[in-house]
């Protein structure tokens, strides 16, 4: 056996080993939410879908999941509409304090959740500003939009910024060469960043838990709550539909877009400008 049929089997060793220590405790989570048991569990004892009955009878929990919902969808429209106009802006053009306003747009990416959550926090409550909802709209707008810039700025480096001159050129508005021109083109970015908007949205807690209130929670705020006092195979049950969630919403970027297109590394054959006139 030569040195390199050795060094391929250490790698796929090596890389089987990685994604069972990243994978052993979701199956272990997934198969304690299927326990007949009334404590955390493996179902040794039988299998049923009880704790995920009872999560959909818990009024504290549905209403916790409905703000959750209400909320990423709220945050990620407008993280997509603003990450978008920045991306272009960062890659389309060249001016004073780009690099400062890059840096800055990526900073809640690079800053403690904790700090970012509890700045929000001081500040609305400084000048008292809104409430719970308010709050966490702002905070998860900040934790988003960095995505969406990320992403679409992938889809937009490198594409020819003419096709949009000759459109106006040609007679088209500025919005029009946008819409039919630009967009089309770097939509597997927009898309891709406003997904990944929503399930950042939804999971998250380091900033939720300082800015959600007690009439106004999120669904990781609450099973964190629940999970301090009752220490239940609901939580687990819970927990995996969270992660069912994202990762349903990954692989439909995958199946949609594929992530070498997502990030750039392929493009549709671009629109004739022509069509702008049309």
């Amino acid at each position: 056996m030569n040195s390199q049929r050795i060094l391929d089997i250490a790698m796929w060793t090596w890389t089987v080993l990685v994604c069972i220590f990243i994978l052993a405790p979701l199956a272990v989570l997934v198969a304690i939410s299927f326990t007949a048991d009334e404590y955390i569990s493996l179902p040794w004892h039988g299998v049923g879908l009880r704790w995920y009955a009872d999560m959909l009878n818990r009024s504290d929990f549905l209403e916790a999941a409905r703000n959750s919902a209400l909320l990423m969808a709220e945050a990620a429209a407008t993280a997509v509409v603003l990450g978008t106009l920045v991306a272009i802006a960062l890659t389309r053009y060249r001016f004073p304090g780009r690099g400062l306003i890059a840096l800055i747009a990526s900073a809640p990416m690079f800053v403690p959740l904790v700090m970012t959550g509890l700045a929000i926090l001081i500040m609305f409550s400084n000048y008292d500003i809104g409430g719970p909802a308010v709050r966490l709209y702002v905070g998860h707008v900040a934790l988003t939009v960095p995505y969406v810039i990320r992403l679409v700025s992938a889809s937009t480096t490198g594409f020819d910024w003419n096709q949009e001159v000759a459109a106006r050129n040609l007679g088209a508005s500025a919005l029009r060469a946008f819409v039919e021109i630009t967009l089309p083109q770097i939509a597997p970015g927009v898309i891709a960043g406003g997904v990944f908007a929503l399930i950042v949205s939804f999971d998250d807690v380091g900033i939720s838990i300082f800015l959600a209130g007690a009439n106004y929670t999120t669904l990781p705020v609450e099973l964190f709550a629940f999970a301090s006092y009752s220490l239940t195979p609901m939580v687990a049950s819970v927990s995996v539909v969270m992660i069912a969630f994202s990762a349903l919403s990954v692989v439909l970027i995958e199946r949609l877009f594929g992530v070498q297109r997502m990030l750039g590394g392929e493009r549709a054959s671009p629109p004739a400008a022509e069509a702008a006139t049309t």
